[in-house]
């Protein structure tokens, strides 16, 4: 059996905070997944705090959406 992945708070908040970033731009999560080079369960995973993110992939998410 795999080993179970551990929500954290902080992996939560910014999952919401890119998903909400990624709707006011009106893409779609399988376009984000494409800047990314991942899938859209990966950028699922990453939205609902499941999976973790690296710092370069979360910089180039808001530089696509237009935010500092």
């Amino acid at each position: 059996m795999p080993p179970k992945r551990h929500l954290t708070a902080r992996r939560v908040r910014l999952g919401t905070e890119l998903r909400k970033l990624r709707e006011a731009m009106g893409m779609k999560s399988r376009e984000a997944a494409e800047l990314l080079g991942a899938d859209s369960v990966q950028m699922s995973q990453i939205e609902s705090g499941v999976a973790g993110v690296s710092a370069k992939r979360v910089r180039r998410l808001a530089a696509h959406y237009a935010c500092t």
